[in-house]
């Protein structure tokens, strides 16, 4: 518990609460001991009944012992005398035998009668039995005519053993209740009386303290949010509490002066002199202080940055001195299309800024945006001629976005930059995937430049298997990055890049000789021909230097050319103009194969597969989850193995995982099959050895 987070005033009453508390686990345990006092007292009374009984009883039974009375008369004697035996309140002494029978009863017609069944009878008759003890239970009690089922007694019960008696009485703790309620409601009064009164005289002290100490607080809050319009109080007591008052309105004093001169010094350093709006100095501050108030109070607050289209070729064009009025002209443009309590500004250039604060949701921000956009393609009159103006911004918003104001700008910045992409003249807003996708794509293109280098491509190979032998066919070379410090990294997130920046030619190229190398040492080890599949990018494939390079793979590492294939995409068949059927058919003659992977995800048509000198279909693995349960995916495999059967086409279906798929895809006549199932992506000594395993096997 951290004291110094509570309020002068928790503390001042912190040892009052502590004390009443502890007051009132005082009183309660009183009570409860009284309670039970209450109780106790209650069954002592009924106990010296029994016991007056008993020794009633044995006197009778002394009787019978000595001669006196015969024991029947001494029974009977003991008999009326308990009958004759009342407590206050009307209780009775009443006596059972040890099989539960009434011996002696309220009513003398049930005495002879059983009382066996009744659970708390036993209950007493086991008690006495036990060498006596309490028996609580419930029972009906008749007041003034009227009786009550369920009313709380207790019973106390002793043994005679010489006739076998267990003698009881009850008595009701309705009065012990009644009572109780009577001491506590006395109490109440009291200490409720005496609370209140104590209560108001320790919040009188309280707020003589407290109060005065919470106005100073609020003074000081009021001056650290920049209003200086504060009023002290309580500078009239004599007390510690008069000097800090004194002592606090010298300092309002003197800040109400400093803050003048500040906001003199302000004017001055944080406007643009150009345009008279807010410049770059006052932007981070502002908007980390709307996005910090957005925070605390559940609204959001959205930058928009903005930018000119083509204000370079006004100001080569028309010079300095009309570029300064178009950014005059688009500072009002902007003041006249947003809402009035945004916060404007330049931030150098043709840049600008806008920060909406207290919006009720992000849509808003949008909108001021679509508008700023349509207010700036209006003509606008510069130097005599009228220019075609238009803006491109970028929308962020806070705190969902970002809470920070440096990362809000970078995410407006981003969208901005979409903006711009997108042809400019239009608006966008801030998605994750803009931040996430460029940095990202940054940060692998930064560490790419060095991998191939480093040597941190490295040639992986999977299996490819006969579906109808279950003996390898061969196996296809897939390229894995592993960093040093991240290792591991998804091809599916760096080959895109390595597409983009053009790296991909120098990896594919790494991977062409890897699959060379490999194919000659398997088919060395090997009594037939084995074919080494590898991925060729369409950047990779349409190099000029490409069928060189092939070339000199072929011949530097002893491949033959039947012992490689080639897998390129449908989307290089389709995107492409002649070069690539006469770049495929030179590889075609070659004898080197030529493969389309992920086949049936792109366009899947006829004409390229008989146009292009294609030996081999890859099916893609999204087809095999389904194949097995879902007909119409069985449907689609099937046409594209009888389309491919048609074509003369080798096939290859890719990602199996369960041996029901392999069995599928073998009864429906599909030559080949690669994935988990068998073989996952190893190093080539690895796969050297499984390959040659198997087929020894």
């Amino acid at each position: 518990m951290n004291l110094g987070q509570w309020s002068v005033r928790n503390k001042v009453l912190l040892p009052v609460w502590i004390m009443a508390a502890f007051v009132v686990l005082v009183v309660t345990i009183n009570l409860v001991i009284l309670r039970g006092e209450l109780e106790r007292g209650h069954v002592e009374k009924v106990r010296a009944l029994v016991e007056s009984a008993r020794s009633i009883t044995e006197e009778s039974y002394r009787l019978a012992q000595d001669g006196t009375l015969s024991e029947d008369a001494a029974k009977d004697k003991a008999r009326d005398a308990i009958r004759a035996m009342i407590f206050n309140g009307g209780a009775r002494v009443f006596v059972f035998d040890e099989t539960g029978n009434r011996v002696v009863s309220n009513t003398v017609a049930e005495e002879g009668t059983s009382a066996w069944g009744s659970r708390h009878t036993q209950d007493m008759i086991r008690n006495g039995l036990n060498g006596g003890g309490v028996t609580y239970y419930k029972g009906a009690r008749t007041l003034d005519g009227v009786t009550t089922r369920g009313r709380p007694k207790a019973a106390w019960s002793e043994h005679f053993a010489p006739w076998g008696w267990v003698i009881s009485s009850a008595v009701y703790l309705d009065d012990v209740n009644t009572s109780f309620w009577n001491h506590l409601l006395r109490f109440a009064l009291i200490f409720g009386a005496v609370g209140v009164l104590l209560l108001l005289w320790v919040n009188a002290i309280v707020g003589s303290i407290t109060g005065p100490v919470l106005r100073l607080t609020a003074n000081m809050k009021q001056l650290a949010d920049g209003d200086t319009h504060v009023t002290v109080e309580d500078t009239g007591r004599a007390d510690e509490i008069g000097q800090m008052a004194a002592a606090m309105r010298t300092f309002v004093s003197y800040e109400q002066e400093r803050h003048a001169l500040h906001g003199k010094l302000q004017e001055l350093a944080f406007s643009d002199s150009l345009t008279g709006l807010a410049n770059r100095a006052s932007f981070q501050d502002r908007l980390q202080c709307e996005l910090d108030r957005a925070a605390a109070d559940g609204t959001h607050c959205a930058l928009i940055v903005v930018d000119l289209d083509r204000f370079k070729t006004i100001n080569d064009t028309m010079g300095h001195a009309a570029g300064d009025a178009v950014l005059i002209q688009t500072a009002r443009r902007i003041e006249s299309a947003v809402c009035a309590r945004a916060f404007i500004g330049r931030l150098a250039g043709d840049e600008f800024f806008v920060v909406l604060p207290d919006l009720p949701d992000v849509d808003e921000a949008m909108a001021q945006a679509h508008r700023l956009v349509e207010a700036m393609r209006q003509p606008m009159m510069v130097e005599d001629a009228v220019l075609q103006v238009s803006v491109s911004t970028g929308v962020a918003a806070g705190p969902g976005d970002s809470a920070s104001a440096p990362a809000l700008f970078r995410f407006a910045d981003l969208a901005l930059y979409d903006a711009k992409q997108a042809g400019g003249n239009c608006a966008r807003a801030y998605r994750t995937q803009m931040g996430e996708t460029i940095e990202k794509r940054f940060k692998l293109e930064t560490m790419m430049n060095g991998a191939l280098k480093r040597g941190e491509f490295k040639a992986a190979f999977q299996l490819k298997m006969d579906l109808a032998t279950g003996y390898p066919a061969g196996a296809e070379a897939l390229c894995r990055w592993v960093h040093p410090c991240f290792g591991n990294i998804n091809p599916a997130e760096f080959i895109p890049v390595a597409e983009e920046t053009g790296q991909i030619i120098a990896i594919g190229n790494m991977m062409l000789r890897e699959a060379c190398k490999f194919a000659v040492q398997v088919n060395h080890a090997s009594a037939r021909a084995t074919v080494i599949a590898v991925n060729v990018s369409p950047r990779q494939l349409m190099n000029g230097d490409f069928l060189i390079r092939l070339r000199d793979c072929l011949a530097g590492t002893g491949c033959q050319p039947e012992w490689l294939e080639l897998e390129i995409t449908e989307s290089l068949l389709l995107g492409e103009g002649g070069g690539v059927h006469e770049t495929l058919e030179q590889i075609a003659a070659m004898g080197i194969g030529i493969a389309i992977d992920d086949f049936g995800t792109g366009y899947s048509a006829l004409s390229y597969l008989h146009r292009f000198p294609i030996t081999a279909l890859k099916i893609d693995r999204s087809f095999m989850n389904g194949i097995c349960g879902d007909p119409q995916q069985e449907i689609l495999v099937r046409t594209i193995l009888a389309m491919a059967h048609g074509l003369g086409l080798e096939t290859t279906a890719e990602g199996i995982e369960t041996e029901d798929v392999a069995r599928k895809l073998a009864s429906m006549n599909c030559r080949f099959g690669q994935g988990y199932l068998w073989h996952r992506p190893a190093a080539a000594e690895e796969t050297s050895g499984i390959m040659c395993g198997l087929a020894v096997a």
